[in-house]
């Protein structure tokens, strides 16, 4: 299915399956914002089978890190479906985010103390309120569903140019 809209994705295309990403993608985006500030080696991403998240959440992680990204499905004695966890490597050690159960992430980082952070799964009401909230084409979005996808399924971390400020705006 992903395959698909990635070959028939136009500007103002959607997904709730990337508005469930949200929550995850801001709590990554902040822990990598915090010191020390190292490159990320590469990635590992588990969830299950029919998680199309887990899958854009892979290809963002690729496409915005530029490193390998290994994706894989697991499965979770209490049938969980969504995405079960992401592992980012560095220098200094494994930052790991790790949803045992439904709305409880637990953060593992280098010479931190473990921390429970709320991730709930989003619902479909919420999701769609974020959507009406932005009606504008998302080009994050575009990029991972054209080029990020690719990158996952065949390892090459595609040269994607800079938008425009002008697109940047919208």
């Amino acid at each position: 299915m992903l395959q698909h809209l990635a070959h028939t994705y136009a500007p103002g295309d959607t997904d709730f399956a990337w508005t469930r990403l949200t929550l995850w993608r801001a709590l990554l985006a902040a822990v990598l914002d915090q010191p020390p500030y190292e490159p990320v080696t590469s990635v590992e991403v588990h969830g299950a089978s029919d998680s199309p998240s887990t899958v854009l959440l892979a290809a963002w992680l690729g496409l915005q890190l530029q490193v390998p990204v290994d994706h894989a499905i697991t499965t979770r004695a209490t049938g969980s479906s969504g995405i079960h966890g992401v592992r980012l490597i560095r220098a200094s050690g494994a930052i790991e985010l790790e949803r045992p159960v439904a709305n409880i992430a637990t953060l593992v980082q280098p010479n931190q103390p473990t921390h429970d952070v709320s991730l709930p799964r989003r619902s479909l009401r919420d999701c769609l309120a974020e959507e009406l909230r932005r009606l504008a084409p998302d080009p994050l979005y575009g990029e991972v569903i054209r080029h990020g996808l690719e990158q996952l399924t065949t390892g090459n971390i595609p040269v994607v140019e800079a938008e425009s400020a002008d697109t940047k705006a919208s």
